[in-house]
């Protein structure tokens, strides 16, 4: 019996570690690519070498995609949208979780409902609202747009964390005296950093790549962003693959460094928020 089960369990570590490398290969195909030039991506497509290795990709790219203007808008973009997901989605899901009322439980399946909404089919609604709000080539507009799209699934995500919460921490704040508001900020917010995390990566990595609302409502000569620039290097015609893959690679660094700082909360806080609630 145990031979039997030791057996099956190398079997299936060989089936994720197969797994594994398949899905690697894409990544180590660009990863490598960029620093390679386009012929040599062609005819060498898995090796890399001292003869084909290059950095000259590096520094076209950065000029051609206005890497630190990009960057910067991008950067922005992101780290406000977050701002104002985590404040009112971690207010909403304390209000839904916490306090019992019709009114809110309607709003809670109101925002899931929502989740299921294809983006796709909101653009054409958003621009024309934006351009009435004098919001359209605004920084502020995608921010905006950003954070109201994120909304719901964050709502989700905080609503299922802090239902799992005992109640005995806020009924023991309440004896002594704390407010509402008091419970939420002396209470609860210090406990958020795991379903926070989450948050931060899954909501924080979908703004950063976003294509459709930069290129629907920024000019990108004035205001570029970082995924907009990379398309510059595919065309109708051909693509440049080196520079697109090198724009990739610049592009996918700071995203990577954030999760390895915050990967010890991500899968805590979504399996916390995701099953609770």
């Amino acid at each position: 019996m145990k031979a039997r089960k030791k057996l099956r369990t190398i079997i299936e570590e060989l089936i994720l570690a197969v797994c594994t490398i398949i899905m690697m290969v894409p990544i180590y195909y660009l990863v490598i690519g960029a620093f390679k030039q386009r012929t040599d991506i062609v005819k060498f497509p898995l090796t890399l070498n001292a003869q084909i290795f290059t950095l000259e990709n590096f520094p076209y790219v950065i000029k051609k995609m206005k890497y630190w203007k990009a960057l910067g808008n991008t950067v922005f973009i992101t780290l406000m949208a977050l701002l104002i997901v985590i404040i009112c989605a971690s207010l909403a899901g304390f209000a839904i979780a916490r306090i019992r009322s019709r009114i809110f439980s309607g709003y809670y399946k109101l925002l899931v409902t929502l989740m299921v909404i294809p983006f796709i089919g909101c653009l054409l609604p958003l621009t024309t609202l934006s351009s009435k709000l004098g919001l359209y080539d605004s920084i502020w507009g995608c921010i905006l747009i950003q954070a109201a799209w994120n909304m719901p699934f964050s709502v989700f995500l905080y609503a299922g964390f802090m239902g799992g919460l005992p109640r005995e921490l806020e009924e023991a704040a309440y004896i002594d005296g704390c407010s509402t508001f008091g419970v939420y900020s002396r209470i609860f917010l210090p406990l958020l950093a795991p379903v926070t995390a989450t948050c931060c990566i899954r909501q924080g990595v979908g703004i950063w790549n976003d294509y459709l609302v930069s290129r629907t409502l920024l000019n990108e000569n004035k205001n570029p962003t970082l995924m907009v620039g990379i398309n510059g290097f595919f065309g109708a015609r051909g693509s440049e693959l080196g520079y697109a893959f090198t724009g990739i690679v610049l592009v996918s660094i700071p995203m990577v460094i954030l999760f390895l700082f915050l990967q010890k909360y991500f899968i805590k806080g979504i399996a916390a928020g995701a099953v609770k609630g």
